[in-house]
């Protein structure tokens, strides 16, 4: 009796190693950008990214396929009330690369500002999940100060005007259009006028946090610093990442800020262990031996690096290399800051 089939996206990190533990799955990998070629195979199990929306037509594009997965925490990008009529299921890896984000952050307050001057200053994060906890605490070591707006969490949590009075205000929100806190356009162009001069915005949760209009208003206003590693549209194309390309006081990634090798282990790792017990797998190994010490870059350096490659893309009208970078990107050494295990 043959086995049901696994296929992953190539390049995923610590998949081969990882599923070479499983007995009762058989595993296999296909190109990230082609998941359509895999259909004939008849799989029962897709791991693909966040660009594959999840829904009725994919149900129907991938009949035989009975669980769709993604090594990452978002969600956004899934139809549940299809899954359910379709009777399939949907795994996730929530907060895997909640220290992989943090630690982003905290290398893109550096960029700016000394650990001396960070610690004058008031950082106001918005959403205090995973990411906005474990960023927290990264501050908490480093002692500076922090405020927190979310709707869900009372205690200590402070209204988003106040937060917006900071002079680092960073989102950490999941992306919601319904519900009674919905964050798609959760910062409007009223709410953008109250940042005072001098403020560092950064973005590492979803483009869809402001609306493209919103989005062109902070551009113009070249009193903010900047750090988006996320956009919307996504990939940015023509004249606003023309415009991007040539903003000083900013910094422009490719939706990498959860790709270090913890992130992305991590990520492999948690869904594995649900895999685990679906399929009535051995116990795996611990995580710390699928880490390696051997990463090409680090998250201490990484920063003006992509930033100076994706605004020479973007100079170049070269549109698909943001895609490229994010799909082929190395899995990048970790600080150390945030310990997920």
């Amino acid at each position: 009796m043959s086995l049901p089939i696994l296929f992953y996206p190539e390049g995923t990190v610590g998949a081969s190693e990882i599923f070479s533990h499983f007995r009762n799955l058989d595993m296999r990998s296909y190109p990230a950008k082609s998941p359509e070629e895999i259909e004939k195979f008849k799989p029962t199990i897709l791991i693909a990214n966040t660009r594959l929306k999840v829904d009725r037509e994919t149900c129907r594009t991938f009949p035989s396929v009975k669980i769709f997965a993604t090594v990452s925490s978002g969600t956004d990008h899934v139809n549940f009330s299809d899954l359910k009529k379709e009777s399939r299921v949907f795994i996730n890896s929530p907060g895997s690369n909640a220290g992989s984000v943090a630690e982003y952050c905290w290398v893109s307050l550096l960029h700016f500002f000394s650990e001396e001057e960070l610690k004058k200053k008031n950082v106001g994060i918005i959403g205090f999940g995973n990411t906005g906890k474990t960023f927290a605490k990264i501050l908490e070591k480093k002692k500076v100060p922090y405020i927190y707006n979310d709707p869900f969490i009372k205690d200590r949590s402070v209204p988003l005007d106040e937060i917006l009075k900071c002079s680092i205000v960073s989102l950490h929100v999941p992306l919601t259009a319904d519900g009674p806190y919905p964050t798609v356009n959760l910062l409007d162009e009223d709410k953008i006028s109250e940042l005072k001069e001098g403020t560092l915005l950064l973005n590492t949760s979803r483009g869809e946090v402001w609306s493209e209009d919103t989005f062109q208003t902070i551009l113009n206003r070249t009193d903010l610093y900047k750090v988006m590693d996320v956009f919307s549209p996504e990939p940015p194309k023509g004249k606003i990442a023309e415009q991007m390309a040539g903003l000083e006081n900013s910094i422009f990634t490719p939706h990498i800020a959860g790709y270090s090798q913890l992130g992305r282990l991590l990520g492999t790792y948690r869904l594995a262990e649900k895999l685990c017990i679906l399929y009535k797998e051995n116990k795996l190994p611990p995580l710390s031996e699928f880490l390696r010490s051997d990463q090409p870059i680090s998250t201490e350096t990484f920063l003006k690096e992509e930033d100076h490659k994706l605004r020479n893309s973007w100079k170049d009208q070269d549109w698909e290399y943001f895609e490229r970078r994010r799909n082929s990107y190395p899995a990048r050494k970790d600080l150390g800051l945030a310990n997920l295990d």
